[in-house]
């Protein structure tokens, strides 16, 4: 499976724009089997949202539907998506959601919602946060999904028999100013997960503040497999070796040793 990681530079509130751009990358890349997108890759990382400036979730779910069978290709990525038709009830946090959606060609979508929510950049005035963890079979491999501030909290993220997955996707709006905390947490959750680990960050500005990237591909060991030039808006790509990953698993079994919890 290739999968191919889109460094994308995000038109502020400019859907369109945006989508034209997502487009424009499938076209390119014709040959890989999925593509992951930032965080809030249509709009930017807009916390408290106003009316027009997120997209209603149907909407959403058939652009990228018509995209993955067009292409043939999986789409994962986040979207801030309001459950209303209502322009005005994006007002509301309990009607919006920061969404990463996984859409496959065959036409099946699962998502997950940003379950720990960027409290400190005002994100919880404008979203709801999502309470369930998110794994997503396809094609014989299990992604977990979990989106920028999520990478933070080792928990939410951790391998067990009832959360196991084959790799860890993490699409994000990560500061630049933070950047050494997002290359050290990417291979963290890697090796002590025993998986690969997708990190896909946007580059460019915004309102708030810039972003230097660092998307990249982490083997299990810790290293980096593939990684896109920093501060580029550009993609790179890699192919999981699923049967090296059962090997490492079966070789050194740190898994049977983890400490049992339950989140609450």
């Amino acid at each position: 499976m290739k999968i191919t990681l889109y460094q994308q530079d995000i038109k502020w509130l400019d859907p369109e724009a945006n989508y034209r751009k997502i487009e424009s990358v499938l076209s390119s890349q014709r040959d890989s089997d999925l593509l992951v997108l930032p965080e809030m890759c249509t709009t930017g990382f807009v916390t408290i949202p106003g009316p027009g400036e997120i997209e209603y979730f149907a909407d959403v779910e058939q652009r990228l539907l018509d995209l993955s069978r067009r292409y043939q290709t999986a789409i994962c990525g986040s979207f801030a998506i309001s459950l209303s038709t209502q322009s005005e009830d994006c007002l509301k946090p309990e009607n919006n959601r920061n969404r990463c959606y996984f859409v496959m060609p065959e036409g099946e979508i699962r998502y997950y919602d940003k379950h720990h929510l960027f409290n400190i950049g005002a994100e919880n005035r404008g979203y709801l946060p999502g309470q369930d963890q998110c794994v997503v079979t396809w094609r014989g491999i299990r992604f977990f999904l979990i989106v920028c501030y999520d990478l933070r909290f080792p928990v939410w993220s951790k391998y067990t028999e009832r959360n196991s997955y084959d790799i860890l996707v993490c699409v994000a709006n990560w500061p630049e100013k933070r950047q050494l905390a997002w290359e050290t947490l990417l291979p963290a959750r890697a090796i002590e997960n025993q998986v690969y680990v997708i990190g896909v960050n946007r580059v460019g500005a915004d309102v708030i503040c810039g972003y230097r990237g660092g998307t990249c591909a982490i083997h299990p060991y810790g290293h980096v497999l593939a990684k896109c030039p920093e501060g580029e808006e550009s993609v790179c790509s890699f192919t999981p070796d699923m049967q090296k990953l059962e090997d490492f698993r079966r070789k050194f079994p740190s898994q049977a040793d983890s400490d049992r919890f339950s989140i609450l």
